[in-house]
C-alpha cells in the first residue's frame, strides 16, 4: 500500500520513466501451497470448475492404473482454503508453503524482490510493473501445522500483512497418508492486519483447532452462499459455448468482487510480485467495465465494490481540481488503489475517469432506485457535477470540452497537435450524466437551485464530432498503427457516410481503441429512441469499424492487431479494432446490440472470438487485459435480451431469432426497479413477468406488434394495445403479459 509519491501528477510518460509515475504498491500474492505426491509422478489428469459450488476438481490417473480425486474450494464466508484429497489404494502426501520468491516446486521464476538482479530495461514505464517495498517474510513447520505471514510496513502509506497456517484436518504432522476409501482434508486460514491484530497467530489458532464437524459447517455456509447467488438470475441459451461463458463471466467475479473496501484489480487475482500495471484500478475505462453486467443481473453486493476507489479518493480529487484546474469539482487521475492509494499518477489529458465511474453509479441508481445507495455516492456524483460545470467552456450558446482527450496522450503530442477537444465518449457521458443527476438531486430532496442548471448543460453540449472516414489524413494517434490508414481498410463506397469521430480536435479514428461507441455503451447516451439522423450515424460508426476489422484480418493484421499466442497461428488473430479490439471490445458488443446493429453478425462475431480467442477462465489470447473482458458475455447477451437504459423495456430486440429462436431469462433488472423474467419460443416472445419493486408506470415496447397485449396483475385482468404499452405498477406487486391470440 504505498502510493506514488508525486502528487503533481505527471503528464508526460516519457518524464514518467525517469521519475515513475507509477507507485510501488501493487497487490501481492502471498505464496502457493505446494503438495508433493510421489505417486503422481507420470500420471495423467483432468481438472474442471463447477460454478454451481465453486469447487474445482481434479482426476488423476497414475501410471499403473490408480486413481486420485481432489476438491478445493475457498469459503464463500470466511478466508479459507481447503483442499480434499481422496484414493482407491493408500497414498502418501506431504505439503508445504512457499514464499513468491521461492524457486524450485512448480515455480522457475520469480521476482527479486532483494533489488540485486534487475536489469534497466525491466524497471521503465507503466505495462510491466514496478517492483516496490521489501517484504518481511517468516515460516515455521510445528505441531503439524506450517504457519508464518508476509508483511510490507517499511516506508508505505498502509501496513499490510497476512498470516496463514496450514494443517491436514486430524493428522498430527505435514506428512500423512490419503487411505483409501477416506477423504483427507487440508485447510488453510488466512487472516490480515485489514481484519484482525495479529493475523500470524490469528490464522495458526484457526488451522490448530479447526475440526472435521467446522470443515463440514463452513461448505454448508459455502453451498448456500453460492445457491443464493444463482437463485438471483439466470440465462438460458441454445448455444452451449456462449451458456458456459456467461456463467462463467458472473462465476468468476463472484469470486473476485466480495470485500467492499478492496475491489479486485485489473487482474482480478495476484500470482507474481510484479503485476502489469501495478495491478491498479484503470479508471478510463477498464475498472468500470467489469461490474456492468453484475448490474442488470441484480448481482449487487458484487457490483458495488466498484465505488470504493472513487469515495476513497474524494478529497485528493478535490484537491487537485483546485490546484491544478483552479476550480471546484473532483479530478482524478488513471490508476486508482484502494484506501485513497494514488497508484498511477497519470492525467494524460483526459478528464473523464471521474465521470465515467459517475455513469456505472447511476446505472445502478436507475436500475433499483435505492435511495440509501444514492445517499452513499451522492458528495462524488455532486462533486463530479461541480467539476463540469466550471470546466466546460461556453461559446455560442454551446458547452465545449476542452482539454479532455478519448484516450490517453502524452505531452510531446499535445505541443505538436493541441489540446484534445469534444469527444465523443464525453459528451455522450456528460449528457446522460446532468439529466439523470436531475433526477437523482430530486428523488432526495437537494440540490433544487442547481437542477434547471444542470438540464440546461445536458441540452446545450456541443454535438459529436461527425465526419466522412474520406476526409481523415494525418490523423493524431498516440500509438504507432502501421502503415495502413483507415482509408486504406474501409471500401470507397463507405467513405462519404457520415460517421461518429473521436474528437472534434484531435484525433478522429483509431485502428485498435474503438471509443467513439463509448457514448451508446456505456454512457447511454444514444439508443434507438434517440433521433433517426444521430441513431443512423451510430450505426455507420459501428459498420466502420467492423468493415475496418474485417479488413485488417483479410490483410494479415497491422500495429493495432493482437498478436497470436504460439502454437495459434489462426488468422482470426489478426482481426482487431472492434469486436476483437485489445481495448474496448468489451463495450462494442453492447453498444452494436444498443443502436440495432444486425443481431445475427453480434451473435457470429462473439462465437468467432470465444472459439478462436477465449481461454478456459474467461481471459482473451494475446490480449494483455484482465476481468474486463469477463462482461463481454454477460453484457452483450443480457443486452439483446432486455434494453431499458431509454425508459422503454424492449424484450428480445436485439436477439439472433433466426439462429437462436429460443431463449430464456429470469431475474434482470431494468431501469425503473423492474425485475423481470421473459422467454422466447419459435422466435417470437412468449411470456412476460415482472415484479415491481417501486411501483410507477412500466412501458413496454410491445412484443407483439399489431395484437393486443393481456396484462394479469393483483388488480385482475386488463387489455393493452399500442406500439408502447404502459403498465401501471404497485410496489411489489407482480405482474404478467401475455399475447392476445389474433
Amino acid at each position: 500500500m504505498s502510493s506514488n509519491p508525486n502528487w503533481e501528477f505527471f503528464h508526460d510518460n516519457s518524464v514518467a520513466k525517469h521519475d515513475p509515475a507509477v507507485g510501488l504498491g501493487s497487490p501481492r500474492p502471498l505464496g502457493r501451497v505446494v503438495f508433493d505426491v510421489p505417486a503422481l509422478t507420470g500420471a495423467t489428469y483432468e481438472a474442471w470448475q463447477e460454478f454451481a459450488n465453486a469447487t474445482t476438481r481434479a482426476r488423476y490417473t497414475t501410471a499403473d492404473g490408480a486413481h486420485i480425486g481432489l476438491v478445493s474450494w475457498v469459503a464463500a464466508q470466511e478466508n479459507v482454503l481447503v483442499v480434499e484429497f481422496t484414493a482407491d489404494r493408500d497414498t502418501s502426501v506431504s505439503v508445504d508453503f512457499h514464499f513468491p520468491d521461492e524457486l524450485g516446486k512448480g515455480c522457475d521464476a520469480g521476482v527479486d524482490v532483494e533489488g540485486l538482479g534487475e536489469g534497466d530495461e525491466s524497471l521503465t514505464g507503466t505495462f510491466v510493473g514496478l517492483v516496490g517495498g521489501k517484504p518481511v517474510q517468516l515460516k515455521s513447520r510445528r505441531g503439524g501445522i506450517v504457519y508464518g505471514s508476509r508483511t510490507f510496513s517499511d516506508g508505505v502509506d498502509v501496513p499490510t500483512a497476512v498470516g496463514f497456517g496450514g494443517r491436514f484436518v486430524g493428522e498430527d504432522g505435514l506428512e500423512t497418508t490419503i487411505r483409501a476409501g477416506e477423504t483427507l482434508r487440508f485447510v488453510l486460514p488466512l487472516r490480515s492486519w485489514a481484519k484482525v491484530s495479529r493475523p500470524m497467530e490469528y490464522a495458526r489458532s484457526r488451522a490448530a483447532w479447526i475440526t472435521e464437524s467446522d470443515v463440514m459447517s463452513l461448505w454448508e455456509q459455502h453451498t448456500s452462499w453460492w445457491r443464493d447467488y444463482w437463485r438471483v438470475s439466470g440465462v438460458q441459451v441454445e448455444d452451449q459455448l456462449i451458456e458456459e461463458k456467461y456463467y462463467l463471466g458472473q462465476f468468476m467475479m463472484g469470486c473476485l468482487s466480495r470485500d467492499p473496501d478492496y475491489p479486485p484489480n485489473i487482474l482480478g487475482i495476484s500470482t507474481f510480485d510484479r503485476m502489469a500495471w501495478n495491478g491498479n484500478y484503470k479508471v478510463n475505462y477498464n475498472h468500470q467495465s467489469p461490474y456492468l453486467a453484475l448490474l442488470a443481473a441484480g448481482h449487487f453486493e458484487q457490483a458495488d465494490t466498484h465505488d470504493a476507489p472513487y469515495l476513497a479518493m474524494l478529497d485528493i480529487g478535490r484537491e487537485m481540481s483546485r490546484r491544478l484546474l483552479g476550480h471546484e469539482g473532483v479530478y482524478l487521475p488513471l490508476g486508482l488503489g484502494p484506501a485513497g492509494m494514488v497508484s498511477e499518477a497519470l492525467l494524460l489529458y483526459m478528464k473523464s475517469p471521474a465521470v465515467h465511474g459517475a455513469i456505472n453509479m447511476l446505472i445502478r441508481y436507475r436500475l433499483t432506485l435505492d435511495r440509501a445507495y444514492l445517499r452513499r455516492v451522492y458528495p462524488f456524483l455532486h462533486a463530479v457535477a461541480q467539476f463540469w460545470e466550471l470546466d466546460l467552456v461556453e461559446e455560442g450558446g454551446r458547452y465545449r470540452i476542452v482539454g479532455d482527450g478519448m484516450h490517453e496522450r502524452v505531452t510531446s503530442n499535445v505541443q505538436q497537435n493541441g489540446l484534445p477537444e469534444n469527444p465523443s465518449n464525453t459528451l455522450g457521458y456528460l449528457r446522460t450524466f446532468f439529466r439523470q443527476m436531475a433526477d437523482a438531486s430530486r428523488d432526495l430532496g437537494i440540490d433544487d437551485d442547481e437542477r434547471e442548471r444542470w438540464l440546461h448543460i445536458a441540452a446545450h453540449l456541443s454535438p459529436y464530432p461527425v465526419g466522412v472516414i474520406g476526409d481523415i489524413v494525418d490523423n493524431v494517434t498516440l500509438w504507432n498503427e502501421g502503415d495502413r490508414t483507415v482509408r486504406d481498410l474501409v471500401p470507397e463506397s463507405f467513405q462519404r457516410t457520415p460517421v461518429f469521430f473521436n474528437e472534434e480536435k484531435g484525433g478522429a479514428w483509431s485502428l485498435h481503441f474503438p471509443g467513439n461507441i463509448m457514448q451508446i455503451y456505456p454512457g447511454g447516451a444514444i439508443g434507438l429512441e434517440s433521433p433517426e439522423e444521430e441513431l443512423t450515424i451510430a450505426r455507420n460508426t459501428v459498420h466502420a469499424l467492423a468493415l475496418m476489422e474485417d479488413a485488417l484480418g483479410e490483410a494479415g493484421g497491422t500495429a493495432g492487431a493482437t498478436p497470436s499466442p504460439e502454437g495459434t497461428p489462426h488468422p482470426h488473430f489478426h482481426k482487431a479494432g472492434a469486436w476483437n479490439a485489445v481495448n474496448l471490445s468489451c463495450l462494442f458488443f453492447p453498444a452494436a446490440v444498443r443502436v440495432g446493429y444486425d443481431p445475427e453478425v453480434v451473435w457470429q462475431e462473439l462465437k468467432d472470438r470465444l472459439t478462436h480467442r477465449g481461454m478456459p477462465n474467461g481471459f482473451i489470447a494475446g490480449n494483455p487485459h484482465g476481468i474486463e473482458n469477463l462482461s463481454t458475455v454477460p453484457n452483450t447477451v443480457q443486452e439483446m435480451m432486455l434494453l431499458s437504459h431509454e425508459g422503454i423495456l424492449r424484450f428480445f430486440r436485439g436477439w439472433p431469432k433466426r439462429s437462436q429462436p429460443a431463449a430464456s431469462f429470469t431475474g434482470l433488472w431494468a431501469y425503473g426497479a423492474f425485475v423481470v423474467d421473459a422467454a422466447l419460443e419459435g422466435g417470437e416472445v412468449a411470456t412476460i413477468e415482472l415484479e415491481s419493486r417501486s411501483g410507477g408506470a412500466c412501458r413496454i415496447e410491445n412484443p407483439w406488434p399489431g395484437r393486443s397485449v393481456r396484462l394479469q396483475g393483483p388488480t385482475g385482468e386488463c387489455f393493452l394495445t399500442g406500439d408502447v404499452v404502459e403498465v401501471p405498477t404497485t410496489a411489489m406487486g407482480r405482474y404478467r403479459l401475455t399475447a392476445v391470440p389474433g
